[in-house]
């Protein structure tokens, strides 16, 4: 299941949109990366890819979640008692008209 979603998400999602800041992004490490000795350099590596899984993984679960609640709301749109306060309000003066006919 998890890799239908995750079929899902890649074909709605379109990363197009954030390429620029991709970019940018990927400069400023480059220029950062370059004024760290090894050591420092490879704890910057860590860092930005253990962030880069924690994005995607909140993306796809993101996705995910979205896509259940559609789910859910499609699923009640789909009986036929679902709610409607105009339907309620109706029903409502209806009993009230009732008890005062009968009573």
């Amino acid at each position: 299941m998890y890799d239908y979603m995750q079929a899902l998400q890649e074909k709605f999602f379109s990363d197009a949109a954030y390429a620029e800041r991709r970019q940018e992004i990927k400069a400023i490490r480059c220029k950062l990366s370059h004024t760290l000795d090894k050591q420092r350099r490879k704890q910057l590596l860590q860092l930005v890819d253990a962030e880069s899984q924690l994005r995607e993984d909140m993306t796809l679960d993101s996705f995910i979640t979205g896509f259940r609640l559609a789910c859910g709301i499609g699923s009640e749109l789909g009986k036929d008692n679902w709610y409607s306060y105009a339907k309620d309000v109706e029903q409502r003066l209806r009993d009230a008209f009732d008890e005062r006919r009968d009573g």
